[in-house]
């Protein structure tokens, strides 16, 4: 999900249409429904950054078995970059001969 401006005022206009069918439908409710709503308003960003978060979570689902453990990126054949260089230059040197 992302969370630009766009997808912002879909989800303020979805929560105003929500909160105007509660106001429409629970008329027993509405003081409670027009107090709580301005608060819902604000809301609405840290909602939808929690569970964006939450799916994209989700979305890694290949290590499951390893829940917890931290991934370990596999080191470089030289990891050392001092290797790395000496390495290169020695395959300048024989591309020039």
């Amino acid at each position: 999900m992302k969370c630009d401006m766009k997808t912002m005022l879909k989800a303020g206009l979805g929560l105003a249409v929500l909160i105007a069918v509660a106001y429409a439908a629970l008329p027993a409710a509405r003081e409670w429904i027009t107090a709580v709503s301005p608060f819902l308003f604000l809301l609405i960003c840290p909602l939808m950054m929690f569970f964006m978060m939450k799916g994209m979570q989700s979305g890694h689902s290949d290590n499951e078995s390893k829940k917890g453990e931290p991934t370990q990126m596999p080191m470089p054949q030289e990891a050392n970059v001092g290797d790395r260089r000496r390495s290169l230059n020695h395959k300048i040197e024989r591309l020039d001969t």
